[in-house]
């Protein structure tokens, strides 16, 4: 009687019946990933180690994740870096089953970035790079006024507050919550639907954090995850990755002043930002950071980062009031 195969055997079986690697192992889950839409998974090989990522057998996934192969081609010939996608027998990028599909990516060897200068540097420059050759780059239509975190997060900032206020003196939550609040008021006319008209869209990499940006001795070798990558408002990556790259760690002004000016003054050598933008830019950047400590605190069950939702709020409000100063500063010198 045969036995049924297990997940990794039957992932085996169709890299070796697909590709022309040599020997084929078992994939094993990789470590620390965000399994979070599709599965991956490290395949060893006879030509080497490969990511295998599996994905539901649908026209719109599929249609998709084409779209990412092209971007990606598209950006290796720009000099920036990127996993191949290894070509199955066929020649095609994608093997299709039954009801699933997979495709096979170079493995990067490398760490996500740690914050430097020079790492800063570098992916500033990056960034910029990515928006500058990827301006006219064909893309699925999408509305590129609805982005992630550009809506206050009200809701989830409450829990944060509430979780603050059991283990924390009431009084202080309360001017560090104020605080905050005023912030986001200011943040939601800045970032309204109607004001996102004054601000320029293209591609974008659409989650562009440390966790997707692989180095090497301070060396870029790995721009990854591209499935949120399409038309988009410049200020989403932007905010992004000021807000994981040089606000989340530091509460100090000349320490925060020091990383943001080094972005933009970087990132700038590709693409100027409008008087709009940089206003806005600044409360985009805490909409973003604000939104994601407080779900990041109601997953991991009240601390984040080694910090409580007390100190968090203690972070937030001075991290913002830093912002919102900023912004001043560029609308009224």
């Amino acid at each position: 009687m045969t036995s049924k195969l297990s997940g990794a055997e039957v992932l085996a079986e169709t890299i070796r019946e697909h590709y022309d690697l040599g020997r084929v192992g078992l994939p094993h889950e990789m470590p620390d990933a965000h399994q979070r839409r599709h599965r991956k998974l490290i395949v060893e090989t006879g030509e080497g180690k490969f990511l295998v990522k599996t994905y539901k057998r649908d026209p719109h996934v599929l249609d998709a994740l084409r779209f990412q192969h092209r971007l990606s081609d598209h950006l290796a010939k720009n000099d920036l870096p990127v996993a191949r996608i290894q070509p199955a027998r066929n020649g095609k990028r994608i093997v299709e089953a039954d009801t699933w599909a997979l495709e096979l990516q170079q493995f990067v060897e490398g760490d996500p970035m740690v914050v430097t200068g020079q790492t800063l540097l570098v992916s500033s420059k990056a960034l910029g790079r990515f928006h500058e050759v990827c301006r006219d780059f064909p893309r699925p239509e999408r509305d590129a006024r609805m982005w992630r975190f550009s809506e206050v997060p009200r809701a989830s900032f409450a829990k944060l507050y509430e979780r603050a206020k059991e283990k924390g003196d009431t009084p202080i939550m309360d001017d560090y919550c104020n605080r905050i609040a005023l912030f986001l008021k200011t943040a939601s006319e800045e970032l309204s639907y109607e004001a996102r008209s004054r601000f320029e869209t293209g591609l974008i990499h659409g989650d562009w954090h440390s966790g997707n940006l692989l180095f090497r001795d301070e060396e870029l070798v790995g721009i990854l995850d591209l499935e949120f990558a399409g038309d988009g408002c410049y200020l989403e990556d932007l905010s992004y990755a000021l807000s994981n790259l040089a606000i989340r760690t530091t509460m100090k002004p000349d320490r925060l002043a020091k990383r943001v000016d080094l972005v933009l003054y970087h990132y700038q050598k590709f693409r100027s930002l409008s008087l709009h933008e940089l206003v806005a830019l600044y409360y985009a950047v805490g909409v973003k950071h604000i939104a994601t400590v407080s779900y990041q605190i109601e997953q991991h069950a009240g601390k984040v980062a080694g910090f409580t939702a007390g100190e968090w709020l203690e972070r937030l409000a001075l991290q913002c009031d830093w912002l919102a100063e900023q912004a001043r500063k560029v609308r009224w010198g």
